[in-house]
């Protein structure tokens, strides 16, 4: 049997999802910062409770769609964001790193972060908002997966939302 992995991640949804609810298939969302283990959830909450008090409610823009991936191409919508959200990602990602949580992987963090909304994947096909349409961004959310036994399948649940301000 496979262990259950210890994974999290901080997103910005952009459909509601109750928090506690199970899903396989991804809503639309912008990832913050990708996978990292976690052994100490009242730590978490601090860290990313700190962070989400020292940045306000932003809003950026549905840029173009570009097609990413080595072998086979998925489109993802670009984010045409300023610096406010290029700052929530740097301090969300440096804040974990600093006390105990190291992201797994790093290749697009900092400098190399392009927010962005995923439209395909192996599982589903999304629709892509018009090029320009306003998103706001009031919270973001911790997210927990856990793969099922004897199986790929990864399970994710919200965790909770983090108000910005």
């Amino acid at each position: 049997m496979a262990a259950e992995r210890n994974e999290h991640l901080v997103v910005i949804m952009l459909k509601p999802v109750p928090l506690g609810q199970e899903f396989e298939i991804w809503e639309p969302h912008i990832t913050i910062v990708p996978w990292f283990p976690c052994d100490n959830e009242d730590g978490l909450d601090k860290v990313l409770a700190t962070v989400a008090s020292r940045h306000k409610t932003l809003s950026v823009k549905a840029g173009k769609v570009e097609e990413w991936g080595r072998k086979e191409k998925y489109p993802v919508q670009i984010i045409d964001s300023d610096w406010r959200l290029l700052s929530l990602h740097m301090d969300v990602f440096n804040s974990l790193e600093k006390n105990g949580f190291p992201i797994h992987q790093k290749d697009f963090m900092g400098e190399k972060y392009l927010p962005h909304i995923a439209l395909r994947n192996r599982l589903q096909k999304g629709r892509e908002l018009p090029q320009g349409k306003e998103i706001q961004i009031g919270k973001f959310t911790l997210v927990r997966q856990r793969r099922l036994k004897d199986s790929s399948r990864m399970i994710k649940s919200l965790v909770r939302d983090y108000e910005l301000g």
